[in-house]
């Protein structure tokens, strides 16, 4: 269920975005592969698979177990791979809290989940990414932070002052966390500059909230066009205003992360629907100006996007580079689609998570 009204506090340029409703569902673009004929999408259970004979497992077992560090406190919680839409591997650590029905914490995991509902709300024509965000505390006139778009927030480029380390709790003691962000001065016109910065996410998420009047109206919109068609049941967490903490707050079980991970390998469609409009996961891993390592909402792959031609402002000729959903102490959603491949990697360390990432790419590099 999603979670209830709380005050919670965790560690944790314009591109051409979509701005209208898709035609009919067609095939994914070019790159993203299609859901193979006969495999259904895991809405109620995932199709299984044994591990692919190009792919060498004993490369991963390795760094799984090492990662796993017999249940220790700093450890890699769950690791699911799901390749051309069946689950291959799929492992818990022995420590007694991990397995397959625990809800493990999102972090900034949740940063992505956003970028998606957002993506949403403009195949609904409820939300346009490349206009002035709905944001109360700048409607005074000449107020240059007027400006900022939904596009700049997303890609942690709005300009507001910002510090993860000194301003992430800093919304608590007034209860309002997209009011304590937006009240920010600006340090840098906005579009300009890359800061990474929860606060922004916070404001997107009242916006969204705001598009569909209230924040009750969000959380029955995001379990209807998003958790429920693809059987999930993230968990989400709300300031004292009823506004999302979707900077760090959608936590869910593992496989519920690669149902989430496998809806942007397959384009935003899912069972022939397009929950995502056409275009937006496109969007969402064009690299920013202000950062060539981070989309709208997700982070991307730092070596093959120097050679993307989405990077070089042309049309794509061949399969995207890989993207990912990160969230602190090293938690992990990664699509990549020259491979059709998902992974997912929960933990409570990022420097033990890493050694598995870089194991599951080596594996399937030449796949």
């Amino acid at each position: 269920m999603v979670g209830a009204l709380v005050l919670a506090s965790v560690a944790g340029c314009t591109v051409g975005a979509p701005t209208a409703p898709p035609g009919p569902v067609a095939a994914p673009a070019r790159g993203f592969p299609a859901q193979p004929d006969g495999v259904p999408y895991p809405t109620t259970s995932w199709p299984r698979a044994d591990w692919p004979h190009e792919a060498d497992r004993s490369v991963v077992d390795r760094a799984v177990e090492v990662a796993f560090a017999e249940g220790a406190a700093k450890r890699v919680r769950s690791v699911a791979i799901v390749h051309k839409g069946r689950l291959i591997y799929e492992r818990y650590s022995p420590n007694p809290n991990d397995g397959p029905e625990v809800s493990m914490p999102s972090h900034s995991v949740a940063k992505s989940v956003t970028s998606a509902a957002v993506g949403i709300l403009v195949r609904q024509s409820k939300i346009t990414v490349t206009a002035p965000a709905n944001a109360p505390e700048w409607a005074a006139p000449g107020d240059p932070r007027h400006a900022i778009t939904l596009d700049d927030l997303l890609r942690m480029s709005s300009g507001l002052r910002w510090s993860e380390e000194d301003d992430f709790d800093g919304w608590v003691p007034s209860r309002n966390a997209a009011k304590y962000t937006a009240d920010m001065p600006l340090a840098h016109p906005p579009g300009t500059t890359f800061n990474y910065s929860t606060g922004s996410t916070f404001i997107v998420d009242r916006a969204m909230a705001t598009a569909l009047g209230g924040g009750r109206a969000f959380t029955e919109f995001i379990q209807t066009e998003l958790f429920t068609k693809l059987g999930i049941n993230l968990t989400l967490s709300y300031d004292a205003y009823g506004t999302w903490l979707g900077g760090y707050a959608a936590d869910g079980s593992t496989l519920e992360y690669a149902k989430f991970g496998l809806l942007y390998l397959r384009d935003g469609i899912w069972e022939g629907q397009r929950i995502l409009p056409e275009g937006w996961v496109e969007y969402s891993r064009t690299p920013s100006r202000t950062n060539q390592r981070y989309g709208s909402g997700w982070w991307l792959d730092p070596e093959a996007r120097l050679h993307s031609p989405i990077a070089q402002g042309q049309s794509p000729d061949h399969q995207p580079a890989a993207f990912f959903a990160l969230g602190a102490r090293g938690q992990v959603i990664a699509v990549d689609p020259p491979h059709d491949l998902v992974y997912v990697i929960t933990a409570t360390d990022t420097d033990i998570s890493q050694p598995v990432s870089r194991a599951i790419r080596t594996a399937f590099a030449s796949a």
